[in-house]
């Protein structure tokens, strides 16, 4: 049951990492093409990022049960992330003045779900 219990951990970290990381490079991707190197780490980094998110969403989920409150804070994690997409695919100059708040709080989502899968 030990490993169950660090497993959450070093996902989430991995994903804090993804998450500043794809923060920076979709920064650099604003003055650049989308199909450029920084755009492609971009995608990855998010891609990557979702499927740590679920992945450690279920994994809570098996540890701890579902409950109400945490089953509405990772779907409105997902929620965020779908945002984000939307709004990029939009391709509005005049929207992407929020995709980097937007950005800048999946860090915090990520730091947020690192502190709570640290073991005590």
């Amino acid at each position: 049951m030990d490993i169950l219990i660090k497993i959450p951990m070093i996902l989430a970290s991995i994903g804090l990492v993804l998450a500043t990381s794809s923060f920076i490079s979709g920064l650099q991707l604003i003055k650049v093409k989308r199909s450029s190197v920084d755009g492609i780490i971009h995608r990855i980094n998010g891609y990557c990022s979702v499927v740590l998110l679920s992945s450690v969403a279920i994994s809570s989920f098996i540890i701890n049960g579902i409950h109400l409150w945490a089953f509405l804070g990772w779907v409105s994690a997902l929620g965020l992330i779908s945002l984000k997409i939307s709004i990029v695919r939009r391709r509005s100059r005049r929207a992407f003045k929020y995709v980097s708040w937007i950005g800048a709080s999946m860090i915090l989502i990520w730091l947020y779900v690192l502190i709570t899968n640290i073991p005590l």
